[in-house]
């Protein structure tokens, strides 16, 4: 795949389908057409910059990953955790992580 629309494409559709939802589920989620999303995926057209970022948003994947996908790192983090510790404090956010930590290792226990 040289063409970036074709990588996009090919990441949206990667991406719907990872969540279960089909090209009608995700254009009602949107409030766009079916088509709108078909072309996306199959590259028939360059989308709006509106529709890009309504798909980024609602598949929860960032603008980079979605339009540049082979440079988006595999470290990044992803957009719930982001939302998750914005406004925490440091001393919150160690607390949280020590959380999580802790139930990872009770799940791993069993």
């Amino acid at each position: 795949m040289n063409n970036p629309l074709d990588e996009f494409g090919a990441k949206v559709r990667a991406e719907r389908e990872a969540r279960g939802l089909t090209q009608k589920q995700l254009a009602e989620k949107l409030g766009m057409s079916h088509r709108t999303v078909m072309q996306a995926e199959i590259c028939r057209s360059n989308p709006k910059m509106e529709t890009v970022i309504l798909l980024a948003k609602e598949l929860n994947i960032s603008l980079d990953a979605l339009v540049f996908p082979e440079t988006a790192t595999p470290n990044a983090v992803p957009k719930c955790v982001y939302d998750f510790f914005r406004g925490k404090t440091e001393s919150e956010a160690e607390k949280l992580i020590d959380i999580c930590r802790r139930i990872d290792e009770l799940n791993h226990a069993k």
